[in-house]
């Protein structure tokens, strides 16, 4: 893990330039370490919005870019140190160590469990940079299993989304294998917390998973992240969906799963408010939740966009003020003499793209169009301004 005087100062002068450019400048010193540089100068430039507190420490190692890009954010990694809690948590898919180091900020023992040897030694080497109190071993999550003693309190695992170099996201494809290990993760901890791909169906998950007490859907400027899955050893049946969105403030919204289901939701066109819950909502499936939490009506059944007829301030999502309803014709639509918009398709015949040609519409200024579907089946176009809360 030792950067030699040459490599320090050469990454040093030249880690703000592009990555073709330092591939490019490594050719002139063959004696350096190609490679080790070009992950450092990434790691570098990455860890500045992504980790900022790995960012600050010079002597941080960063791994390959693929690793780097798969690991939890400052961010996401904060907000899972503050969902559990207890004395002893053991991070079973330790990785870069992100994720075990801001858990030793709340736990007083941390075991982090890594396979890949050269991922754990960049790991070990960037504990001791950060002064964590963390106890590191080599090994498979399998391995370490069979041969552990020990209880904890929390019990963390991060399965492999790669199978062969494939992105998979199945509960079934990933590594470690966690349906198969559940029985005997409740052997040595009775909480148990597993983060998900974003792509991975929640009801399913939740039915492979069978003990959720709780699930996290975390989200940053509206990209969904994180889906994660909170198990007890004797769970209840009352399940708990919690969404969260961080932006410039904090969006949170709570649903209940069995009343998602029961609930009964009103529909009507095009009111003078328009919403768009943010992208955790929408992934959590809470459609009817957040309807009848804000008494708002659906525009349709698939498009999930809301309406009503006062301002809703506190709405988790985008507010719009409708300025026009029309139908989806391009005659109707040139009358008004909008020549750029933002445009959003939902629960439509035709793309972005597609539309925006029709319409002759440029990308961007402050008008949005939301092209939909009413519940008559009928195309139209919201053309709305956004709401500064």
């Amino acid at each position: 893990m030792k950067t030699t005087k040459e490599e320090y100062q050469f990454i040093e002068k030249n880690k703000q330039k592009s990555l073709s450019e330092i591939a490019l400048l490594l050719g002139k010193y063959p004696s350096l370490n190609k490679e080790f540089i070009i992950n450092q100068i990434n790691g570098i430039q990455k860890a500045t919005n992504k980790l900022p507190e790995f960012a600050s420490k010079k002597e941080i190692v960063y791994p390959s870019p693929l690793s780097l890009e798969q690991c939890s954010s400052e961010v996401a990694a904060i907000f899972k140190s503050n969902l559990v809690s207890g004395i002893s948590l053991l991070d079973l898919t330790g990785g870069l160590g992100v994720d075990a180091y801001f858990f030793s900020k709340k736990f007083k023992e941390i075991t982090y469990v890594e396979q890949q040897e050269s991922l754990f030694e960049i790991a070990t080497a960037n504990f001791n940079v950060l002064k964590a109190n963390i106890t590191a071993i080599c090994s498979s999550a399998e391995n370490f299993l069979a041969t552990n003693q020990e209880q904890f309190d929390v019990i963390y695992i991060d399965p492999a989304r790669r199978n062969q170099s494939q992105k998979v996201f199945q509960l079934e494809d990933c590594s470690p294998p966690v349906l198969e290990m559940l029985p005997k993760l409740f052997t040595i901890s009775s909480t148990v917390l597993i983060k998900t791909s974003p792509m991975l169906d929640i009801k399913k998950a939740i039915q492979q998973l069978k003990c959720v007490e709780r699930v996290f859907v975390f989200s940053i400027k509206n990209e969904c992240k994180e889906v994660l899955y909170l198990l007890q050893k004797n769970a209840t049946d009352i399940l708990e969906i919690s969404t969260i969105n961080i932006s410039e403030s904090e969006q949170h919204f709570n649903f209940n799963f069995s009343d998602e289901e029961n609930l009964s939701v009103r529909f009507s066109d095009p009111q003078s408010y328009l919403y768009e819950p943010n992208a955790s909502i929408l992934k959590a499936g809470g459609f009817k939740s957040i309807a009848n939490t804000f008494s708002l009506s659906k525009i349709a059944s698939n498009s999930h966009l809301y309406t009503s007829k006062k301002h809703i301030s506190n709405f988790p999502g985008r507010s719009f003020k409708i300025n026009n309803v029309l139908p989806y014709q391009a005659n109707q639509f040139k009358l008004l003499g909008i020549t750029k918009a933002n445009v959003s398709c939902r629960n439509f015949k035709e793309n972005v793209e597609t539309v925006r040609k029709k319409l002759k519409l440029k990308d961007g200024g402050n008008i949005f169009i939301f092209a939909t579907t009413t519940i008559e089946n009928k195309p139209i176009l919201c053309i709305a301004e956004k709401v500064d809360l």
